[in-house]
């Protein structure tokens, strides 16, 4: 998708391409990415781990974006997988082309516990010997991308893709980017 398309689907879904961004913290240390819907498409078979997929298909930007933030934070990914161990995981990741970039998984499988839920939060944070509010995570889910790890003082972003996916009415916004390379631009800082 071209910038300009993309921003015309932010305008017509009402959503800027970057809305709700507050600095980021400046003792961040880690940066977590979901996986499906975010770092890559998550269009193939439900009942099979993204490893036996027939294509795997890294979203636009993510091998740039990655590259870019790479040894400037550590680089993790979150995610609720229930298809995937964490082996099978790196597998996709590796077929992908992703896998170099990527310091840390935390899987759901393997800890037992959903993003949604604030232990998964502080299982992150304790793991990687950080606090919350030295992490920044960026998903494509409202409830366990952005606001559980930002009630549990994550700096956190919701990845709405092109701008195609309004809140419910009477929900409050939340700090939203629609490009990968707009999160990529909140953490290094403009130019």
């Amino acid at each position: 998708m071209t910038e300009a398309v993309g921003a015309a689907a932010a305008a017509a879904a009402g959503a800027r391409p970057s809305q709700g961004l507050q600095p980021p913290p400046s003792e961040l240390r880690a940066v977590c990415f979901d996986w499906g819907g975010t770092l890559m498409a998550d269009d193939g078979p439900a009942d099979r781990p993204m490893v036996d997929w027939p294509k795997v298909t890294v979203l636009p930007g993510a091998v740039e974006l990655l590259h870019g933030l790479h040894g400037r934070w550590r680089i993790c990914l979150a995610t609720n997988a229930a298809q995937s161990s964490r082996a099978q995981i790196e597998a996709a990741l590796q077929r992908a082309g992703l896998r170099p970039w990527i310091d840390e998984i935390f899987c759901a499988r393997e800890l037992g516990l959903r993003k949604e839920q604030p232990a998964f939060w502080s299982t992150v944070a304790e793991r990687l010997g950080l606090r919350p509010e030295q992490i920044a995570m960026l998903g494509d889910s409202p409830e366990g991308d952005v606001r559980v790890p930002r009630r549990c003082g994550v700096a956190a972003l919701w990845f709405n893709a092109g701008g195609r996916q309004p809140l419910p009415p009477g929900e409050e916004p939340l700090p939203m980017v629609t490009r990968l390379e707009d999160f990529g631009r909140w953490l290094t800082g403009p130019g």
